[in-house]
């Protein structure tokens, strides 16, 4: 009768304070006889705690203080106030807590900002610290009662000491408690948290430095990938660090990104994995592919890639490319509010991170219309770097390393960056390799130095491995030629060919070894609405075969440049929904492709287009790690050659610094193409031809590289796609003729 008359109590006041005839239903009353029934020996809050949790929760669920949040950030701003992620966090959390002053907060834990007295006391009078009526505020809501019950449900959450509630809903803190979550994590699940490799990074010139074979220097690279994936924490990142090796870092770079990502292969036992699917979509558009020899079951896990940076001290450049490792964990952690294991993991945010949703009825933690706390190992990683103030990066370090192309005075700036970003304070870093920093403590965090161990038994099978992949299999296969029609130069005249059609069908009527070079822009993976393929296999079938092709074409000696970037997408290879989308490693399969036909990876020219359209910020004022993530500015523009270079490469810059052409104003494409690149590209070819040579641009667009071709005395071949800009190509043919040539040939 006791527990029944304090539900009871607990119901009437929830009614009284919110004014809503809603009535939790019989099921719901049952439940939180249940509940209740857990602390039958304690005692409730007192009820002015519980209200003024019920408050909070109200203003938190409704978010009741938004526009009065935004209102004190717009005019802190002004006042050139700028708050970071901790204080955003906190000023909202207060401002919905009803029982503290948030003038008196705000001045003894942010700052007495004299200037912001008047919004502050503004900011007090206007924010909500009173109940209102539910029934009214939510009539035009039609899950009305799901919020009302969502509410009820973390309110009932609140009348109970929390840590009481944590020790009936895990035994664990019964053992010992812990009121800080991560503490309890620490605790009792060390292996999951353990941060004893926050952070490996390799050193791979001074690996590899007295290695001239490539074979060997593939040997040497993978096994360090393979065992820093194995002594690495889960969702933690790897770092390489790449300046000079032999015969080209650019080279090296798309292997062992390939390799990273896709080491693993296996069957993936998980119901996202839909791979007949997969194998379906391949098998209709690869029609010669060896249905037998591809094995679509076996899925390709490993690293995740997720930034290339640039870095330059004067001359010098280094690459810096970032891993991550998500190695799928089924095992389960309490959730972060009420350490309840009664939950349920039926999500992956992101391919090998669990999600897991609290399933406890009446959790502090819940959505608007009432489902549990979505939650993640990963995120509870991140919330703890935001929370630990040992973890702030310093703003001018952020400043420095806003951009994905950095000049620096000093590469110990390098390390001092990636400790700083990419793992935790207390964390132990790990360096392969010589390190231009020998300190034992960098940041807070402890360094370990380590040299290469060449007596595993495993040492030299991974590259191996590696070139007789299954993933490589799926779009390796040589497409038929089909019987065409004749070509019809578009343009009339016979300095610039513009043939509207397939690239491979358009360039398989060209004659070997006729072209004296080809630089191109292909199109980016499902980048566009004219650029779509069911899965990445059928990408880059097509763009093996159009480049196989090329290869025919040119002459022996001559350079191919290619434009690529590494875009955002979903390889729809594992998964198809949105958990799949990553950077993918566009210019690593382009040099793979590109090699495999026969080509020499030479090197790699980063077309710099400055800013970035807008004016994203990718931290949000968040000064912790793992929230820093690089404007990208800069795309690959890979140096190719037939055999041998006959040109000179060293006549190629390291990097161009060119905007990207301005094609939107006011919201409305004005150009008239939704990707095309500078005249600068096209041009960086022209030195290294010689006179009288034809060049080729099997994916014109809207003709750049014809049109500056034209300019230069230089005849051309051009292909596109879609009629509609094959017409604006000629117009803007059209309009150069008529603008910068003599006479008029339209």
């Amino acid at each position: 009768m006791q527990i029944e008359q304090r539900a009871n109590q607990l119901i009437d006041n929830f009614s009284k304070m919110t004014l809503t005839e809603w009535r939790p239903s019989d099921e719901l009353v049952k439940k939180l006889h249940e509940y209740l029934s857990l602390f039958s020996d304690e005692r409730i809050q007192p009820i002015t705690t519980i209200n003024n949790s019920l408050l909070f929760v109200i203003n938190e669920r409704l978010n009741l203080n938004k526009k009065i949040y935004r209102f004190l950030i717009d005019r802190a701003a002004e006042k050139e106030i700028i708050f970071n992620y901790h204080q955003k966090i906190a000023i909202e959390d207060t401002l919905n807590h009803p029982d503290l002053n948030f003038l008196n907060w705000y001045l003894c834990e942010i700052g007495e900002h004299q200037n912001l007295i008047d919004v502050l006391k503004e900011v007090e009078d206007q924010r909500n610290t009173t109940f209102l009526n539910l029934d009214k505020y939510l009539q035009q809501d039609p899950k009305k009662l799901l919020v009302i019950e969502s509410i009820f449900s973390s309110y009932i959450y609140h009348c109970i000491n929390e840590e009481k509630v944590h020790k009936a809903l895990n035994q664990d803190c019964k053992t010992k408690y812990f009121k800080n979550y991560w503490s309890h994590l620490k605790y009792f699940h060390d292996s999951q948290v353990s941060r004893e490799q926050g952070l490996i990074i390799l050193d791979i010139d001074s690996i590899i430095e007295k290695t001239n074979d490539y074979e060997e220097i593939l040997d040497k690279v993978f096994l360090l990938i393979v065992e820093a994936y194995k002594n690495l924490t889960n969702h933690c990142y790897l770092a390489v660090i790449l300046e000079n090796v032999h015969p080209n870092k650019w080279q090296l770079i798309s292997d062992l990104t390939i390799f990273s990502e896709k080491f693993l292969e296996h069957p993936i036992d998980r119901t996202y994995f839909k791979w007949h699917k997969v194998a379906d979509q391949t098998f209709k558009y690869i029609q010669n592919l060896a249905v037998d020899s591809c094995d679509f079951q076996l899925g390709n896990e490993g690293f995740v890639y997720r930034d290339c940076y640039l870095v330059y001290q004067d001359e010098r450049e280094k690459c810096i490319l970032l891993f991550e490792k998500n190695k799928r964990d089924e095992r389960s952690i309490p959730c972060p509010k009420c350490r309840s294991l009664q939950i349920q993991g039926n999500s992956y945010p992101i391919i090998g991170v669990r999600s897991w949703e609290c399933k406890n009825i009446f959790c502090g933690h819940k959505s608007k219309y009432n489902r549990g706390k979505r939650y993640s190992l990963s995120s509870i990683i991140r919330q703890q770097a935001i929370l630990d103030n040992n973890n702030i990066i310093n703003k001018k370090i952020l400043k420095q390393w806003r951009r994905d192309i950095v000049k620096i005075s000093s590469f110990v700036e390098v390390y001092e960056f990636l400790i700083s970003f990419y793992s935790l304070h207390g964390d132990t870093v790990s360096i392969y390799g010589n390190s231009l920093n020998s300190s034992k403590n960098i940041l807070g965090r402890s360094i370990n130095y380590s040299q290469l161990d060449q007596s595993k038994q495993d040492c030299y099978i991974w590259n191996d491995k590696y070139k007789s992949m299954n993933f490589l299999k799926r779009f390796l296969v040589d497409k038929s030629l089909k019987k065409i029609p004749s070509l019809y130069n578009l343009s009339g005249i016979s300095e610039l060919s513009l043939y509207q059609g397939d690239a491979f069908e358009i360039v398989s009527q060209l004659e070997s070894n006729s072209l004296g070079g080809v630089v191109t822009s292909p199109p980016y993976y499902n980048a566009k609405n004219y650029s779509q393929w069911s899965n990445i296999y059928c990408y880059l079938y097509d763009m093996y075969n159009i480049f196989k092709e090329v290869y025919r074409c040119l002459k022996d000696g001559s350079p191919l440049l290619i434009n690529i970037f590494d875009y955002f997408d979903n390889e729809k290879v594992i998964v198809f929904s949105d958990m799949g989308k990553k950077r993918l490693i566009l210019s690593s399969y382009i040099s793979f492709i590109c090699r495999y036909i026969g080509f020499k990876h030479l090197g790699n020219i980063a077309w710099d287009k400055g800013e970035i359209e807008g004016n994203r910020n990718f931290n949000q004022g968040n000064y912790s790690p793992y929230y820093q993530a690089p404007h990208n500015c800069w795309e690959h523009i890979l140096i190719f050659s037939k055999e041998n270079p006959n040109f000179n490469i060293q006549k190629l810059p390291k990097i161009i610094k060119e905007k990207p052409v301005t094609k939107m104003i006011k919201g409305k494409n004005v150009y008239g193409h939704t990707a095309p690149f500078p005249e600068k590209i096209p041009a960086l070819l022209f030195p290294l031809i010689a006179d009288h040579e034809i060049i080729l641009d099997p994916f014109a667009g809207s003709m750049t590289t014809g049109i500056t071709a034209l300019k230069h005395g230089i005849q051309s071949i051009n292909i596109e796609l879609h009629k509609n800009y094959c017409d604006l190509a000629l117009k803007l043919l059209k309009e150069q003729l008529h603008n910068n040539l003599q006479g008029s040939l339209f």
